[in-house]
Order: C-alpha cells, then structure tokens, then sequence
C-alpha cells in the first residue's frame, strides 16, 4: 500500500490485500505535512476494504467504468478512524502470544 496524494492509501490489487494474513496493520497518513497513525486489526481491516469494494463495485453494476480489468481501491482516513492512535493493540496481540506461548 502506499499513500496518494488525496489521503487514501491506495491498494493495486484487492484481491492480494485481503488474502495477507498480517494481524495488525500501521497507516500513516502523512498529506498535508500530518502524522497520523491508525493501527488497525489486519483482520478488521481487510473486511472493510472487502464490503466497501463489493459495494462500490454493486453500485457500478459489477464493472469498473474506466478499467474493468482494475483490481485497485483505497482506504480512506475516514474508513479507520477508530483505530487512529491505537497503540495498545500491540500490548494486547504480545499478550496473546505470550499466552499462546506458554500452553
């Protein structure tokens, strides 16, 4: 993923993005000279990204207008704000592997 310049990270391929299988995601949204971080549950996110990819594509009859071979889509601030600054989910999945660990 990378960031464009309207502040959405954009993801080439849809597809490849939602069948990774990290556990949490850091977003750094840098436009407008900003800092700011989301740290996102990787399985959170890549059900965003998933529905509001297959709602957008529902809304266009199933085919890209511009591209219909295009895989791309993005993920706005907006998508992740609930997740802005959330730090102790590192606590929280090092907890878990700490349990896991000593089973």
């Amino acid at each position: 993923m990378h960031v464009a310049a309207q502040g959405a990270w954009m993801i080439a391929d849809i597809n490849k993005m939602t069948a990774m299988s990290a556990n949490l995601y850091v977003l750094v949204d840098v436009t407008d000279g900003r800092r700011d971080f989301y740290v996102v549950p990787g399985d959170d996110l890549r059900a965003g990204v998933r529905e509001r990819h297959e709602e957008f594509m529902a809304s266009v009859g199933g085919v890209r207008p511009r591209n219909p071979n295009s895989r791309h889509t993005a993920i706005h601030p907006a998508h992740v704000q609930t997740w802005r600054n959330r730090w102790s989910l590192f606590d929280q999945a090092a907890e878990s592997v700490s349990e896991d660990a000593g089973s």
